[in-house]
């Protein structure tokens, strides 16, 4: 397959993976997604088949330590009493 960067890049975006290039360097992530969720490769065909195995869900991460504390915290406060 020899498929272009612009389609690949359209690709990706209707499945809801954004890709940038910088140099040789493709870039690939979650929409909105952090530092730890990106994949970065110098293949083309590697970004896309990363990407796609990334929007099934295959490279999804379980919630972050960021989100369970965060729940917690919710859970403390609600049964915290003061006064």
């Amino acid at each position: 397959m020899n498929m272009t960067y612009k389609a690949i890049q359209e690709v990706l975006r209707k499945a809801g993976i954004v890709i940038s290039k910088k140099g040789e360097l493709h870039r690939i992530n979650f929409f909105s997604g952090l530092e730890n969720t990106a994949y970065y490769t110098t293949s083309l065909q590697e970004a896309l088949d990363r990407g796609l195995a990334m929007a099934r869900g295959a490279g999804r991460p379980q919630a972050s330590a960021v989100a369970k504390s965060a729940e917690t915290g919710r859970q403390i406060s609600k049964s915290a009493r003061f006064g």
